[in-house]
Protein backbone atom coordinates (compact mmCIF):
# COMPACT_ATOMS: atom_id res chain seq x y z
CA UNK A 1 0.00 0.00 0.00
CA UNK A 2 1.23 3.49 -0.90
CA UNK A 3 0.23 6.64 0.97
CA UNK A 4 0.76 10.24 -0.08
CA UNK A 5 1.18 13.37 2.04
CA UNK A 6 1.33 17.04 1.08
CA UNK A 7 1.48 20.42 2.83
CA UNK A 8 -0.38 23.55 1.74
CA UNK A 9 -1.06 27.18 2.66
CA UNK A 10 0.90 29.33 5.08
CA UNK A 11 3.28 27.28 7.26
CA UNK A 12 3.01 27.11 11.04
CA UNK A 13 5.72 26.38 13.63
CA UNK A 14 4.37 22.83 13.93
CA UNK A 15 3.42 21.89 10.36
CA UNK A 16 6.46 19.63 10.10
CA UNK A 17 5.44 17.87 13.32
CA UNK A 18 2.22 16.78 11.59
CA UNK A 19 4.26 15.56 8.63
CA UNK A 20 6.48 13.58 10.99
CA UNK A 21 3.42 12.06 12.64
CA UNK A 22 2.10 10.90 9.27
CA UNK A 23 5.42 9.35 8.23
CA UNK A 24 6.29 7.53 11.47
CA UNK A 25 2.78 6.17 11.90
CA UNK A 26 2.67 5.01 8.29
CA UNK A 27 6.00 3.20 8.61
CA UNK A 28 4.79 1.46 11.75
CA UNK A 29 1.92 -0.12 9.81
CA UNK A 30 2.66 -3.43 8.06
CA UNK A 31 0.17 -2.69 5.28
CA UNK A 32 2.07 0.39 4.10
CA UNK A 33 5.14 -0.09 1.91
CA UNK A 34 5.80 3.40 0.56
CA UNK A 35 5.34 6.91 1.93
CA UNK A 36 5.33 9.46 -0.88
CA UNK A 37 5.12 13.25 -0.77
CA UNK A 38 3.84 15.78 -3.28
CA UNK A 39 6.23 18.73 -3.43
CA UNK A 40 4.56 22.15 -3.05
CA UNK A 41 1.12 20.87 -2.27
CA UNK A 42 -1.11 19.78 -5.15
CA UNK A 43 1.36 21.30 -7.62
CA UNK A 44 3.64 18.31 -7.13
CA UNK A 45 0.90 15.99 -8.39
CA UNK A 46 0.18 18.23 -11.36
CA UNK A 47 3.84 18.63 -12.33
CA UNK A 48 5.15 15.18 -11.43
CA UNK A 49 7.22 16.31 -8.43
CA UNK A 50 6.80 13.30 -6.17
CA UNK A 51 9.44 12.21 -3.65
CA UNK A 52 9.71 9.19 -1.39
CA UNK A 53 9.99 9.70 2.38
CA UNK A 54 10.20 6.06 3.43
CA UNK A 55 13.91 6.33 4.33
CA UNK A 56 13.89 10.01 5.38
CA UNK A 57 12.47 9.70 8.91
CA UNK A 58 15.59 11.08 10.66
CA UNK A 59 15.58 14.21 8.49
CA UNK A 60 11.86 14.78 8.98
CA UNK A 61 12.25 14.38 12.74
CA UNK A 62 14.96 17.05 12.66
CA UNK A 63 12.64 19.28 10.62
CA UNK A 64 10.20 19.32 13.58
CA UNK A 65 12.60 21.84 15.13
CA UNK A 66 12.49 24.29 12.23
CA UNK A 67 9.80 26.52 10.70
CA UNK A 68 8.52 26.35 7.16
CA UNK A 69 6.97 23.45 5.27
CA UNK A 70 9.83 21.03 4.59
CA UNK A 71 8.21 19.41 1.53
CA UNK A 72 7.05 22.77 0.22
CA UNK A 73 3.69 24.48 0.38
CA UNK A 74 1.45 26.17 -2.16
CA UNK A 75 -1.44 28.61 -2.59
CA UNK A 76 -2.13 27.53 -6.16
CA UNK A 77 -5.80 27.93 -7.12
CA UNK A 78 -7.00 24.62 -8.57
CA UNK A 79 -9.42 24.33 -11.50
CA UNK A 80 -12.02 21.62 -12.13
CA UNK A 81 -9.68 20.10 -14.70
CA UNK A 82 -6.86 20.11 -12.15
CA UNK A 83 -8.94 18.02 -9.75
CA UNK A 84 -9.45 15.36 -12.41
CA UNK A 85 -5.74 15.37 -13.28
CA UNK A 86 -4.80 15.03 -9.60
CA UNK A 87 -7.06 12.00 -9.17
CA UNK A 88 -5.58 10.46 -12.33
CA UNK A 89 -2.12 10.91 -10.84
CA UNK A 90 -3.18 9.36 -7.53
CA UNK A 91 -4.30 6.29 -9.49
CA UNK A 92 -0.99 6.13 -11.37
CA UNK A 93 0.92 6.24 -8.07
CA UNK A 94 -1.31 3.52 -6.55
CA UNK A 95 -2.20 5.82 -3.65
CA UNK A 96 -4.72 4.38 -1.20
CA UNK A 97 -4.52 7.06 1.52
CA UNK A 98 -3.96 10.76 0.79
CA UNK A 99 -3.18 12.96 3.82
CA UNK A 100 -3.34 16.70 3.19
CA UNK A 101 -2.04 19.20 5.77
CA UNK A 102 -3.50 22.68 5.41
CA UNK A 103 -5.98 25.40 6.33
CA UNK A 104 -9.44 26.35 5.12
CA UNK A 105 -8.55 26.62 1.44
CA UNK A 106 -6.85 23.24 1.56
CA UNK A 107 -9.96 21.70 3.14
CA UNK A 108 -11.99 22.87 0.14
CA UNK A 109 -9.44 21.36 -2.27
CA UNK A 110 -9.34 17.97 -0.56
CA UNK A 111 -13.12 17.88 -0.33
CA UNK A 112 -13.28 18.39 -4.09
CA UNK A 113 -10.77 15.59 -4.67
CA UNK A 114 -12.77 13.32 -2.38
CA UNK A 115 -15.91 14.09 -4.38
CA UNK A 116 -14.15 13.24 -7.67
CA UNK A 117 -12.93 9.95 -6.18
CA UNK A 118 -16.43 9.16 -4.97
CA UNK A 119 -18.01 9.99 -8.34
CA UNK A 120 -15.50 7.73 -10.08
CA UNK A 121 -16.00 4.97 -7.46
CA UNK A 122 -12.33 5.00 -6.46
CA UNK A 123 -11.15 3.59 -3.16
CA UNK A 124 -8.77 6.43 -2.29
CA UNK A 125 -9.05 7.61 1.31
CA UNK A 126 -8.79 11.41 1.65
CA UNK A 127 -7.87 12.62 5.15
CA UNK A 128 -7.44 16.28 6.08
CA UNK A 129 -4.97 17.39 8.77
CA UNK A 130 -5.76 20.97 9.87
CA UNK A 131 -3.10 23.59 10.51
CA UNK A 132 -3.25 27.36 10.83
CA UNK A 133 -2.20 30.02 13.29
CA UNK A 134 -5.55 31.73 12.63
CA UNK A 135 -7.56 29.05 14.50
CA UNK A 136 -10.39 29.54 12.01
CA UNK A 137 -10.99 25.93 10.90
CA UNK A 138 -14.42 24.65 11.91
CA UNK A 139 -15.00 21.27 13.54
CA UNK A 140 -12.07 21.29 15.96
CA UNK A 141 -11.53 22.78 19.43
CA UNK A 142 -8.40 24.53 18.15
CA UNK A 143 -6.03 24.14 15.25
CA UNK A 144 -2.38 22.99 15.42
CA UNK A 145 -0.27 26.13 14.99
CA UNK A 146 -2.51 28.44 17.01
CA UNK A 147 -0.99 27.82 20.44
CA UNK A 148 2.55 28.57 19.24
CA UNK A 149 1.39 31.82 17.64
CA UNK A 150 -0.32 32.72 20.93
CA UNK A 151 2.94 32.12 22.82
CA UNK A 152 4.85 34.33 20.39
CA UNK A 153 2.26 37.10 20.53
CA UNK A 154 1.79 37.24 24.30
CA UNK A 155 5.52 37.17 25.04
CA UNK A 156 6.27 39.82 22.40
CA UNK A 157 3.67 42.11 23.95
CA UNK A 158 5.36 41.73 27.34
CA UNK A 159 8.74 42.65 25.85
CA UNK A 160 7.24 45.67 24.05
CA UNK A 161 5.65 46.80 27.29
CA UNK A 162 9.00 46.70 29.09
CA UNK A 163 10.58 48.71 26.27
CA UNK A 164 7.80 51.30 26.16
CA UNK A 165 7.86 51.86 29.93
CA UNK A 166 11.52 52.94 29.64
CA UNK A 167 10.47 56.37 28.37
CA UNK A 168 7.25 57.71 29.83
CA UNK A 169 7.93 61.45 30.05
CA UNK A 170 6.24 62.04 26.69
CA UNK A 171 3.23 60.34 25.11
CA UNK A 172 4.10 57.61 22.64
CA UNK A 173 2.10 55.06 20.70
CA UNK A 174 3.22 51.67 19.44
CA UNK A 175 1.07 49.99 16.80
CA UNK A 176 1.47 46.22 16.57
CA UNK A 177 -0.01 44.37 13.61
CA UNK A 178 -1.49 40.96 14.31
CA UNK A 179 -1.99 38.12 11.84
CA UNK A 180 -5.03 35.88 12.15
CA UNK A 181 -7.03 36.26 8.97
CA UNK A 182 -10.64 37.45 9.08
CA UNK A 183 -11.26 36.32 12.65
CA UNK A 184 -10.07 37.54 16.05
CA UNK A 185 -8.74 34.42 17.76
CA UNK A 186 -5.17 35.76 17.89
CA UNK A 187 -6.28 39.31 18.67
CA UNK A 188 -8.31 38.05 21.64
CA UNK A 189 -5.25 36.15 22.88
CA UNK A 190 -3.18 39.34 22.77
CA UNK A 191 -5.23 40.65 25.72
CA UNK A 192 -5.22 37.50 27.86
CA UNK A 193 -2.97 39.11 30.52
CA UNK A 194 -5.07 42.25 30.67
CA UNK A 195 -7.28 42.88 33.71
CA UNK A 196 -7.77 46.69 33.86
CA UNK A 197 -8.61 49.04 30.96
CA UNK A 198 -5.15 50.67 30.94
CA UNK A 199 -3.14 47.45 31.09
CA UNK A 200 -1.08 46.62 28.00
CA UNK A 201 -2.30 46.49 25.30
CA UNK A 202 -4.63 49.40 26.02
CA UNK A 203 -6.41 49.19 22.67
CA UNK A 204 -7.19 46.17 20.49
CA UNK A 205 -9.50 45.82 17.51
CA UNK A 206 -10.94 42.64 16.03
CA UNK A 207 -10.76 42.17 12.25
CA UNK A 208 -14.51 41.51 12.31
CA UNK A 209 -15.32 45.04 13.47
CA UNK A 210 -15.19 48.13 11.29
CA UNK A 211 -14.07 51.39 12.87
CA UNK A 212 -13.59 54.94 11.66
CA UNK A 213 -10.52 57.11 12.05
CA UNK A 214 -12.44 59.43 14.35
CA UNK A 215 -13.39 56.50 16.60
CA UNK A 216 -9.78 55.31 16.74
CA UNK A 217 -8.43 58.76 17.57
CA UNK A 218 -11.10 59.17 20.24
CA UNK A 219 -10.11 55.86 21.83
CA UNK A 220 -6.45 56.91 21.83
CA UNK A 221 -7.27 60.26 23.40
CA UNK A 222 -9.23 58.60 26.20
CA UNK A 223 -6.48 56.02 26.82
CA UNK A 224 -3.84 58.75 27.08
CA UNK A 225 -5.65 60.07 30.16
CA UNK A 226 -4.69 56.88 31.98
CA UNK A 227 -1.28 56.14 30.43
CA UNK A 228 1.36 58.04 28.45
CA UNK A 229 2.35 54.85 26.62
CA UNK A 230 -0.28 53.24 24.40
CA UNK A 231 0.08 49.86 22.76
CA UNK A 232 -2.45 49.64 19.93
CA UNK A 233 -3.18 46.22 18.42
CA UNK A 234 -4.54 46.13 14.87
CA UNK A 235 -5.29 43.20 12.58
CA UNK A 236 -3.73 42.73 9.16
CA UNK A 237 -7.36 42.33 8.02
CA UNK A 238 -8.58 45.38 9.95
CA UNK A 239 -11.42 47.41 8.47
CA UNK A 240 -10.99 51.19 8.80
CA UNK A 241 -13.68 53.08 6.90
CA UNK A 242 -11.49 55.82 5.47
CA UNK A 243 -8.23 53.91 5.24
CA UNK A 244 -6.75 51.05 3.24
CA UNK A 245 -3.23 49.72 3.03
CA UNK A 246 -1.42 50.25 -0.27
CA UNK A 247 -0.82 46.46 -0.28
CA UNK A 248 -4.58 45.77 -0.37
CA UNK A 249 -4.93 46.97 -3.95
CA UNK A 250 -2.67 44.27 -5.35
CA UNK A 251 -3.29 41.42 -2.88
CA UNK A 252 -5.68 38.61 -3.85
CA UNK A 253 -6.31 37.47 -0.25
CA UNK A 254 -9.83 38.15 0.98
CA UNK A 255 -10.07 41.29 3.17
CA UNK A 256 -6.26 41.46 3.57
CA UNK A 257 -5.14 44.88 4.77
CA UNK A 258 -1.55 44.16 5.81
CA UNK A 259 0.58 47.26 6.30
CA UNK A 260 -2.43 49.29 7.49
CA UNK A 261 -0.25 50.24 10.48
CA UNK A 262 1.79 52.60 8.32
CA UNK A 263 -1.27 54.52 7.15
CA UNK A 264 -2.70 54.60 10.65
CA UNK A 265 0.57 55.85 12.14
CA UNK A 266 0.62 58.68 9.62
CA UNK A 267 -2.92 59.72 10.56
CA UNK A 268 -2.11 59.68 14.28
CA UNK A 269 1.03 61.76 13.85
CA UNK A 270 -0.71 64.26 11.56
CA UNK A 271 -3.85 64.67 13.63
CA UNK A 272 -2.51 64.19 17.18
CA UNK A 273 1.19 65.07 16.81
CA UNK A 274 2.24 62.06 18.92
CA UNK A 275 5.30 59.93 18.28
CA UNK A 276 4.05 56.67 16.78
CA UNK A 277 6.08 53.55 16.06
CA UNK A 278 5.16 50.35 14.27
CA UNK A 279 5.87 46.68 14.91
CA UNK A 280 4.83 44.21 12.20
CA UNK A 281 6.10 40.70 13.01
CA UNK A 282 4.43 39.15 9.93
CA UNK A 283 5.99 35.72 9.31
CA UNK A 284 7.56 35.66 12.78
CA UNK A 285 4.16 34.54 14.08
CA UNK A 286 4.64 31.27 12.23
CA UNK A 287 8.42 30.90 12.25
CA UNK A 288 9.68 31.78 15.75
CA UNK A 289 10.58 28.33 17.03
CA UNK A 290 11.91 29.74 20.33
CA UNK A 291 8.28 30.45 21.27
CA UNK A 292 6.80 27.15 20.11
CA UNK A 293 4.22 25.54 22.40
CA UNK A 294 5.08 22.02 23.57
CA UNK A 295 1.38 21.15 23.60
CA UNK A 296 1.12 22.41 20.03
CA UNK A 297 3.97 20.15 18.87
CA UNK A 298 2.46 17.18 20.69
CA UNK A 299 -0.99 17.66 19.18
CA UNK A 300 0.33 18.40 15.68
CA UNK A 301 2.30 15.16 15.58
CA UNK A 302 -0.56 13.17 17.10
CA UNK A 303 -2.96 14.59 14.50
CA UNK A 304 -0.67 13.32 11.74
CA UNK A 305 -0.54 9.88 13.34
CA UNK A 306 -4.31 9.81 13.73
CA UNK A 307 -4.77 10.64 10.03
CA UNK A 308 -3.02 7.42 9.03
CA UNK A 309 -5.04 5.39 11.53
CA UNK A 310 -8.28 6.89 10.20
CA UNK A 311 -7.39 6.15 6.59
CA UNK A 312 -6.48 2.54 7.38
CA UNK A 313 -9.77 1.88 9.15
CA UNK A 314 -11.66 3.11 6.09
CA UNK A 315 -12.46 6.75 6.87
CA UNK A 316 -12.47 9.13 3.90
CA UNK A 317 -13.57 12.68 3.21
CA UNK A 318 -12.79 13.45 6.84
CA UNK A 319 -10.81 15.92 8.91
CA UNK A 320 -8.98 14.93 12.08
CA UNK A 321 -10.43 17.23 14.75
CA UNK A 322 -9.52 17.82 18.39
CA UNK A 323 -12.34 17.43 20.90
CA UNK A 324 -11.72 18.75 24.42
CA UNK A 325 -12.92 16.38 27.13
CA UNK A 326 -11.64 18.21 30.24
CA UNK A 327 -10.07 21.55 31.18
CA UNK A 328 -8.09 21.04 34.39
CA UNK A 329 -6.13 19.00 33.64
CA UNK A 330 -6.63 19.62 29.94
CA UNK A 331 -7.59 16.40 28.13
CA UNK A 332 -8.70 15.72 24.58
CA UNK A 333 -9.52 13.05 22.05
CA UNK A 334 -9.51 12.93 18.26
CA UNK A 335 -12.66 12.88 16.19
CA UNK A 336 -13.34 12.50 12.46
CA UNK A 337 -15.32 15.38 10.98
CA UNK A 338 -16.95 15.27 7.55
CA UNK A 339 -15.23 17.66 5.14
CA UNK A 340 -18.66 18.47 3.74
CA UNK A 341 -19.53 20.05 7.11
CA UNK A 342 -16.51 22.36 7.31
CA UNK A 343 -15.42 22.98 3.72
CA UNK A 344 -15.75 26.63 2.69
CA UNK A 345 -16.62 27.75 6.22
CA UNK A 346 -14.69 29.98 8.61
CA UNK A 347 -14.78 29.59 12.38
CA UNK A 348 -15.55 32.99 13.87
CA UNK A 349 -14.74 34.21 17.36
CA UNK A 350 -17.91 33.83 19.50
CA UNK A 351 -19.45 37.17 20.45
CA UNK A 352 -19.26 36.33 24.16
CA UNK A 353 -15.46 35.97 23.90
CA UNK A 354 -14.86 39.70 23.37
CA UNK A 355 -15.58 42.93 25.27
CA UNK A 356 -15.31 45.71 22.70
CA UNK A 357 -15.76 48.50 25.23
CA UNK A 358 -12.87 47.28 27.38
CA UNK A 359 -10.77 46.20 24.38
CA UNK A 360 -10.11 42.78 25.86
CA UNK A 361 -11.16 39.16 25.90
CA UNK A 362 -13.87 38.05 28.31
CA UNK A 363 -13.80 35.41 31.02
CA UNK A 364 -15.43 33.01 28.55
CA UNK A 365 -12.40 33.32 26.25
CA UNK A 366 -10.05 32.90 29.21
CA UNK A 367 -11.90 29.71 30.13
CA UNK A 368 -11.33 28.51 26.57
CA UNK A 369 -7.65 29.48 26.21
CA UNK A 370 -6.01 29.17 29.62
CA UNK A 371 -6.20 25.36 29.89
CA UNK A 372 -4.19 25.23 26.64
CA UNK A 373 -1.32 27.54 27.60
CA UNK A 374 0.87 28.07 30.64
CA UNK A 375 0.06 31.67 31.52
CA UNK A 376 2.49 31.61 34.46
CA UNK A 377 5.33 30.93 32.03
CA UNK A 378 4.77 34.31 30.37
CA UNK A 379 7.26 36.93 31.55
CA UNK A 380 6.17 39.53 34.11
CA UNK A 381 7.33 43.08 33.55
CA UNK A 382 9.21 44.70 36.44
CA UNK A 383 8.33 48.39 36.50
CA UNK A 384 9.80 51.45 38.16
CA UNK A 385 6.84 51.44 40.53
CA UNK A 386 7.97 48.03 41.81
CA UNK A 387 11.30 49.56 42.86
CA UNK A 388 9.92 52.61 44.67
Amino acid sequence: MNILVAQSGGPTPVINASLYGVVVQALSEKKITKVLASVNGMEGLLHNRIIELTDKVALIKKAKEQPGAIIGSSRYALTELDYEKIVDRLIELSIEVFCYIGGNGSAVSLHQIHEVCKARKLDIKCIFIPKTIDNDVCGTDHTPGYLSAVHFLTKTIRYLEADMRSISSQPQIEIMEVMGGNVGWLMAASTCRKSARNDFPQLAYLPEQEVSISELLGDIERSLKGSSNILLMVSDHMKIKELNSDITIHNPRKNYNGGISYRLAQEIQIQMNIKTRITIPNSLYRSSMEFVSKQDVLEAEATGREAIKAGLRGETGKMIGIERTANYPYMYQFICVNLSEISGKERSLPANFWDGKQHKATKSFHDYLLPLINLKALPNVVTLENLL
